[in-house]
């Protein structure tokens, strides 16, 4: 039984050792920082045959199309060198990357994955179509996070991406944001040639407003260096989606009395002007108002009542002050009202002078 056992072992590690045996010299690639101008960049990947059967190479694919490996189909000995050359076109691509190889030997069908990485020094040209916004040592993609819709006690996360195209190591530093929207850059240290993602996740329940809602919060390259501002924009809606078909037919209904105002020949030096509407219950459970604006400075809004029961009205008391119209310019505003109408939610109305 020894013997056998011993006679089966040295025919294995005689299949073992004839076979063919692939050993990479490196798998991964660092290119470092380099220009986008440089073009593109190469490096071989080398390995060698530790079996004592030819190895070929049967395939080589990267994860991404600016990657491209080449090799030789050509059988390597054993005891000889192959090599995988890989190129990568950074035109277009600032910043950090990483990026994958995929390789296939016919050593038993085996796989490598090998890595390349570096940075970009994105071309000026680059930098101005991808990150338009100058702000000091940064660039940005924008200034403004739009978040769309977003459902009252809902979450919604947006993000705007930045690029450190100065040679010195920044320190983003975010002030300034409201209480309901949480803003982190990350990473903290970025360094020459990389890319940043600030993001920003609004929590609707810790906000009072509805409908459009706009803020602002200010971002700067490091601690003493001037700041951008970064506006948000939202638009807060309730969530009427699980409504059933009682409730709906017990819904409340928002009905006004007026749909455009028209104040007429506006005496600028004169005194302000007071106009008042009513918003109806029409419905049966009682009507909420969430919400009723306007953004013109000159007008400003009563409302009696946020709380209308079945058949009852709240009275909307307007009064504009001519004076703070903007010389010249007629008054044309508009007054949003948002209240828990599942069919009818947003009101608008018109108010103009001369």
């Amino acid at each position: 039984m020894r013997r056998f056992v011993l006679i089966l072992s040295a025919v294995l590690a005689g299949v073992f050792v004839t076979s063919a045996q692939v050993r990479w010299l490196e798998k991964i690639h660092d290119f470092g920082a380099f220009d986008e101008d440089l073009g593109k960049v190469y490096c071989d990947f080398k390995f060698v045959n530790d079996g004592q059967e030819p190895l070929a190479i049967i395939a080589a694919r990267a994860n991404c199309g600016c990657t491209r490996p080449e090799f030789s189909h050509a059988p390597v000995a054993p005891g000889d060198t192959g090599v995988v050359t890989v190129g990568f076109d950074p035109k277009g691509r600032p910043g950090k990357f990483e990026k994958n190889i995929y390789v296939e030997t016919d050593a038993e069908r085996s796989r490598t994955t090998l890595m390349i990485r570096g940075t970009v020094i994105g071309a000026s040209n680059t930098l101005k179509s991808r990150y338009p916004v100058e702000a000091g040592p940064m660039r940005l993609r924008g200034t403004t996070v739009a978040y769309g819709p977003v459902i009252k006690d809902h979450s919604a996360v947006k993000s705007l991406e930045g690029y450190n195209a100065s040679a010195d190591t920044l320190h983003p530093v975010i002030a300034g944001a409201p209480r309901y929207i949480n803003v982190i850059c990350e990473p903290k240290t970025v360094a020459p040639g990389e890319q940043f993602v600030v993001s920003c996740i609004l929590h609707s329940d810790l906000s009072d407003a509805w409908g459009l809602t706009t803020d602002s919060f200010t971002l700067a390259p490091d601690p003493d260096a001037d700041a951008v501002e970064v506006e948000t924009v939202a638009i807060i809606k309730e969530d009427f989606s699980t409504l059933t078909p009682a409730q709906m037919d017990k819904r409340p209904a928002m009905t006004l009395s007026e749909q455009r105002i028209d104040l007429g020949k506006l005496d600028r030096t004169g005194k302000k002007i007071v106009h008042t509407f009513k918003i109806t219950n029409s419905g049966t459970d009682p009507l909420l108002i969430r919400s009723i604006t306007c953004p013109d400075p000159a007008v400003k809004i009563e409302l009696s009542d946020k709380k209308i029961k079945k058949g009852k009205s709240a009275r909307v008391t307007l009064t504009v002050d001519p004076s703070a119209l903007k010389p010249l310019s007629p008054l044309n505003a508009r007054i949003t009202i948002i209240a828990n109408d599942p069919v009818n939610p947003t009101e608008m109305i018109r108010l103009t002078g001369e």
